[in-house]
């Protein structure tokens, strides 16, 4: 083993320890060994034989975030001093710019940090085109969520009518529906039995949807007997039930508007949040 003041080395790592150290001095009879730093060294230096790749990457994002932020105006650079109030200087915000740009989770092209966050919660009506109200941002820097949604229900028209024997009526709807989508129900059945001694005869049937369109149900009965009257009730369903999901509409200093992508039919609470990067 090679001795060095206080200190045991492997003896196969003393010339590369040595190469790593100035000569020992002495200042007022204390004895000190002052390291040389790596960029002090000249082969660990830019375009030196010992620049491991690993170091070269490191240098270049140093350089690549240090760089980016001379680029920066006044404005955005106070900005990072800002976030954190205690400090009021450009370095505090330099340091914090770089650290957030070689360790943060943004890209390393683009490095961000989060100033604030505001949760905001309202009842968004049916006819949309809410705003909710924040404290004031910057509208650049601004990401929104939207938390939350609505539903559009089945339209549903009931109603009741009679149909005459081998004959049709019409039954207005209102609002109009769209008949690829619509489905009808009836109910209703008229007819005559003729019975002598356990032994007869009948004649039976039903109203039925003879046609749809978007204002109108036309109900038919068969040629069952001359005369005969058949009453009858009917629903119709139009197949529109969905979830609808709010949208975003825009970005101001103070306000996030939002709106429904179609009109549901009921109202609903919706949650943002405003999401503010430096």
């Amino acid at each position: 083993m090679a001795k060095v003041t206080g200190q045991s080395i492997p003896s196969e790592d003393r010339i590369k320890y040595k190469r790593q150290l100035q000569i020992s001095t002495t200042s007022r009879e204390v004895q000190y060994v002052r390291g040389r730093y790596p960029w002090r060294v000249p082969i660990s230096q830019a375009g030196g034989r010992a620049v491991s790749a690993a170091q070269l990457a490191q240098r270049n994002k140093f350089l690549l975030v240090k760089n980016l932020y001379g680029t920066l105006d006044a404005a955005t650079k106070q900005r990072w001093v800002d976030a954190n109030p205690e400090y009021k200087s450009y370095l505090y915000g330099y340091n914090f710019f770089m650290m957030e740009g070689l360790t943060g989770g943004g890209t390393m092209e683009y490095p961000q940090m989060i100033k604030s966050i505001q949760v905001v919660k309202e009842e968004v009506p049916t006819s949309g085109t809410k705003s909710f109200t924040i404290s004031a941002v910057d509208p650049a820097k601004v990401v929104v969520m939207i938390q939350g949604n609505s539903f559009i229900a089945d339209t549903v028209q009931r109603g009741s009518n009679t149909v005459n024997n081998n004959s049709t009526v019409n039954c207005a709807l209102s609002p109009n529906v769209d008949p690829a989508i619509s489905v009808v129900t009836l109910q209703g059945q008229a007819g005559e039995s003729e019975v002598e001694e356990g032994s007869g005869s009948g004649n039976w049937g039903a109203p039925y949807v003879s046609a749809l369109i978007a204002a109108q149900l036309t109900v038919a009965l068969p040629n069952l007997r001359a005369g005969m009257t058949c009453p009858f009730s009917y629903e119709v369903r139009e197949l529109k039930a969905q979830t609808v999901y709010p949208v975003l509409v825009s970005i101001a200093a103070e306000a996030i508007v939002i709106d429904w992508a179609l009109v549901p039919s009921v109202a609903a609470d919706v949650s943002i949040t405003v999401v503010e990067y430096l």
